[in-house]
């Protein structure tokens, strides 16, 4: 079985927006994350979709999935006060009801330019390997500063971005949220971080750098753009 655990617990306090939680501005008249949701709902292997999303924007979110017949959606989980809460809510409230070898696939909810091809690698890495991120090669010179002044120039031959999802075993993702927990971490920043941290191995799979998440309102514009694109090709198509 293959899941996906789309977190949408945030309130875009970076966005411009003061009456919408980011995950729900629209683009070409739909809101994000039913953009986001599209994708892994017409995903064949995708068996079914969990998603954490703010208390108060529950019944919104609900209303949304039966309008647009996001069929696969099968958890609907308050979010927490906090990323790491909020998956792992999700995580605990898919393992009530799903075997512990299941594939689950961690996505942001304001990601919504994710891909089948992306989809369909972090589950084929996940089987073969073992957890998996999606990223994309760091295009720009990394530099450190303390004070102002440049204190050292980074090589970027083997620096990556990390993007979503970020894959694994259901029992073996959850395992880790629940040691972070133990160990008094209530706002790891990802999923990688928490494998990382206790001892496990990460795979790459290559993502495209279309694949923003979208936390401020340059996002926002950027992100509207590639749909510009995309829906421009397909009528030119």
């Amino acid at each position: 079985m293959n899941i996906a655990i789309i977190f949408a617990g945030g309130i875009g306090s970076r966005m411009s927006s003061a009456t919408l939680p980011k995950q729900f501005l629209e683009i070409h008249g739909t809101p994000l994350i039913v953009h986001t949701l599209q994708h892994f709902q017409d995903h064949p292997q995708i068996d079914r979709i969990a998603v954490s999303i703010l208390p108060e924007w529950r019944d919104r979110f609900a209303r949304l999935v039966a309008r647009y017949e996001l069929t696969k959606v099968n958890w609907i989980v308050d979010g927490g006060a906090t990323g790491q809460e909020s998956r792992h809510r999700a995580l605990r409230a898919v393992a009530n009801e799903a075997p512990a070898d299941t594939v689950v696939l961690l996505h942001d909810g304001v990601r919504p330019l994710i891909n089948a091809d992306v989809i369909s690698a972090n589950i084929e890495t996940v089987r073969a390997h073992g957890p998996a991120i999606t990223s994309t090669k760091f295009n720009e010179t990394i530099i450190t500063s303390a004070d102002g002044a440049v204190d050292e120039v980074i090589p970027r031959d083997h620096l990556y971005v990390a993007q979503a999802p970020q894959s694994g075993r259901l029992d073996t993702v959850l395992g880790v949220y629940d040691q972070a927990v133990a160990d008094g971490e209530n706002d790891s920043i990802d999923t990688c971080s928490l494998l990382r941290r206790y001892g496990h191995t990460l795979y790459r799979v290559d993502g495209p750098r279309s694949n923003i998440k979208i936390t401020t309102a340059e996002d926002y514009y950027i992100c509207r753009a590639f749909f510009d694109v995309i829906e421009r090709n397909q009528i030119g198509g």
